[in-house]
């Protein structure tokens, strides 16, 4: 006798009553024996457990909600001038980063069995990573000095995408973008309503971090708003500009410029006319939003046009490329061995501890490898680019994804985004989503081949 999909929904929710009860009665002891002396410790394990619990809950979509509620949470302080140290200690944030795509994968492996077939490539990269480990920790010295949010956030990218291999069905990531680009934007508001003139995106470590961030989430979240109401889907496309505005992330507005052309030459290639004249539409109305409102241009023309051309950042990035050429060429295979060597060298020679290109920094930190290995999600990203516009398709969910990894990938253009585990961690678990449904692409091509000759087959018969 077939059960109906409502009833076996109660029995599984009821299933996991005492799992809840048992986890709210240790929440209570745990937090109730610690609250007297370390009351600090007592919220982090009660944060914990409630993490733990509201993952096993989720079941496979706690992946990719684990992944960006660690990418856009307020780590550091929220209003600032300059990039500061993270408000909680650097091995709290990295136990974070390691737990994002660790507990969901450990949940699922304890829960089901292998979701993915054996894969050579897969296991290379596992290697590539442990070798990369091996050799941080012999430049460093012992595992203290590797708990830096730049070592295992470097780290920790190759572990998510080795992680989100496991989920490849994507259950929860449009809906965990959504969530995400919505945190952002409340804490971005809280932000600009504390501190009007500066930047917004600081509590992510940087405003520019924080932009890398937006236009990551953007395409997935606006893939979920759409589906639900344009009008959503428009407010988030205009919430996101915003966001991006008073950010002054120059940088994301290129990647966003970017994502918007292989977005329309993507839709002009399969023919999807709707879709191209939706896009116009909603550039229209932006850009006629911003120059007919007065004050609204003002900000845009402040933001994002003031101070664009400075003698500090030009002589810097001219530096940069020449001081990263050089060491290259020095060290080309495996470079100084630790991530963030390369700004730690530029905050001693000069006044920015960046160099300007996150290519080149990792290049400079870890090598040729160390790039290879960085550059393994992004190459995936632009596979399955690739892949659309040479069959003429445009599947949602992988584009989504694939554009926001191509957004991200453009920042670091500009940016040390290889520094921050937020970003990395973002495009690592993304790019490994991605890995696994690439042959789907070719799949949805077949089908949409056969389906003409498929009609034309049935008329026949009719005619017959």
């Amino acid at each position: 006798m077939a059960v109906s999909p409502s009833r076996a929904a109660r029995g599984a929710l009821v299933g996991r009553w005492p799992a809840i009860l048992a986890g709210a009665i240790l929440l209570g002891v745990l937090g109730g024996a610690l609250a007297e002396r370390k009351p600090s410790t007592a919220v982090i394990l009660c944060i914990a457990v409630v993490a733990v619990i509201a993952l096993a809950m989720l079941g496979e979509r706690a992946f990719p909600w684990a992944i960006v509620i660690v990418s856009v949470a307020p780590w550091y302080p929220i209003v600032g001038q300059v990039a500061e140290e993270p408000i909680v200690r650097q091995k709290v944030l990295c136990a974070a980063i390691a737990a994002a795509p660790l507990v969901p994968w450990l949940w699922s492996l304890a829960l089901g069995g292998r979701r993915t077939r054996p894969s050579r490539a897969a296991l290379l990269m596992a290697v590539l990573f442990a070798a990369l480990a091996l050799l941080i920790y012999e430049t460093l010295g012992s595992i203290t000095t590797m708990i830096d949010s730049k070592v295992i956030g470097f780290l920790f990218g190759g572990v998510a995408f080795l992680c989100a291999r496991r989920f490849g069905n994507g259950r929860g990531w449009l809906a965990a973008a959504f969530a995400g680009l919505v945190i952002l934007g409340m804490f971005g508001a809280y932000a600009y309503l504390k501190a009007p003139s500066n930047r917004v995106g600081y509590f992510v470590g940087y405003p520019i971090t924080y932009g890398a961030l937006v236009v990551g989430l953007l395409p997935a979240a606006l893939l979920f708003a759409y589906q639900r109401s344009r009008l959503l889907a428009g407010g988030l496309v205009g919430a996101s500009a915003a966001l991006l505005i008073f950010s002054e992330s120059r940088s994301s507005w290129v990647a966003a410029t970017v994502m918007l052309i292989v977005a329309v030459a993507l839709q002009a290639r399969a023919g999807n006319f709707r879709a191209l004249a939706a896009v116009a539409t909603a550039v229209v109305i932006l850009t006629g939003l911003i120059l007919s409102t007065g004050s609204l241009s003002h900000i845009v023309e402040k933001k994002l046009n003031s101070n664009v051309i400075r003698t500090q950042s030009v002589t810097h990035r001219e530096w940069s490329y020449g001081y990263a050429f050089k060491t290259i060429g020095t060290q080309p295979l495996f470079g100084a061995g630790a991530p963030g060597f390369s700004a730690a060298e530029s905050a001693n020679r000069t006044s920015i501890g960046a160099i300007d290109n996150g290519y080149l920094s990792i290049t400079v930190d870890m090598g040729l490898v160390g790039l290879l290995a960085a550059m393994i999600p992004i190459g995936v990203a632009l596979r399955v680019i690739a892949r659309c516009l040479r069959l003429g398709v445009t599947p949602r969910y992988e584009l989504a994804l694939a554009l926001g990894v191509l957004g991200m990938a453009v920042v670091t253009v500009f940016y040390d985004s290889f520094y921050w585990a937020q970003i990395v961690l973002l495009l690592g678990a993304m790019g490994g989503a991605l890995s696994v449904r690439v042959a789907s692409i070719s799949s949805e091509a077949t089908a949409r081949a056969a389906a003409p000759r498929r009609r034309r087959a049935r008329r026949i018969r009719w005619a017959i």
